[in-house]
């Protein structure tokens, strides 16, 4: 009885020092098992039971709470024996938060014919923000400036657009994609020029994502870009009575090329 009793007292100090109980075999109490979970997640604390079969563990969390967790979600046990002379520490291998709100900001370049049919290299800068729902999924709105013909007589294009988003594995280093749709609104008309005055007029927009997410913030991405731009158009060579209008349907077509900061 005497030895049972102490036993017994030890078990109610434990909990009141934040303590986990140690699992058999280990021989330092500041052990700990890191256990990481399908999805990407990681829990830190102490396995204390594996019940009968093995298919299920109990897991008591650093703070005290206790989870069931089937052995199939569990993709990896590290023990983590920091106080250990000589003991291996493992590096995290993936801190990407998964969910929650985040902040895209990116430049590319925008590779293709401009207006008149020259082949030139365009700029576009973008911001989206939005929601993740999981690593798969994530929603957000985003708008941007863009220049298809930064030496021509195009005008500045500010697209508005919805996306939806994902990460492809629970990795550092992860396939990324991106889609998105909207309207682009054209800016300043440019006035007369060459004996034209010219209107211009936005359209929708749409644009298409890959790449890779690198680490927590760096994204690499290329894709493809269209938008549809109006030019009403009137020449002001047509005498007293005005002269010929015309109005032009322009479906810009390009490749993206960018870097992105992740928040």
């Amino acid at each position: 009885m005497k030895i049972n009793t102490r036993l017994l007292g030890l078990g109610l100090l434990l909990p009141l020092l934040w303590q986990p109980r140690p699992l058999r075999g280990q021989d330092k109490p500041d052990c700990r098992d890191v256990l990481y979970i399908s999805g990407g997640n990681r829990l830190t604390g102490q396995i204390t039971e594996i019940k009968p079969g093995g298919d299920t563990l109990v897991f008591q969390s650093w703070g005290g709470a206790v989870f069931h967790l089937p052995r199939k979600d569990v993709k990896r046990i590290v023990q983590d024996c920091r106080g250990a002379k000589g003991a291996r520490q493992e590096p995290r291998p993936y801190s990407f938060k998964e969910r929650g709100l985040y902040h895209h900001t990116r430049g590319s370049v925008l590779l293709g014919q401009a207006y008149y049919g020259l082949e030139n290299v365009g700029l576009q800068i973008q911001h989206s923000s939005g929601w993740m729902f999981s690593r798969l999924l994530g929603v957000g709105l985003g708008t941007g400036i863009e220049r298809f013909d930064p030496d021509g007589s195009d005008v500045s294009v500010y697209p508005l657009f919805a996306e939806i988003r994902g990460y492809v594995q629970p990795k550092r280093l992860t396939p990324y994609f991106s889609l998105a749709a909207g309207w682009g609104f054209t800016g300043k008309n440019i006035g007369q020029r060459w004996g034209y005055t010219d209107t211009w007029r936005g359209g929708w927009m749409t644009q298409a994502e890959i790449g890779y997410r690198v680490g927590n913030h760096l994204i690499v991405h290329g894709g493809f870009r269209l938008q549809r731009k109006y030019r009403d158009w009137a020449s002001n060579w047509g005498g007293p009575e005005g002269g010929i209008r015309g109005t032009d349907r322009i479906l810009h077509k390009r490749l993206v090329l960018g870097l992105g900061l992740l928040l």
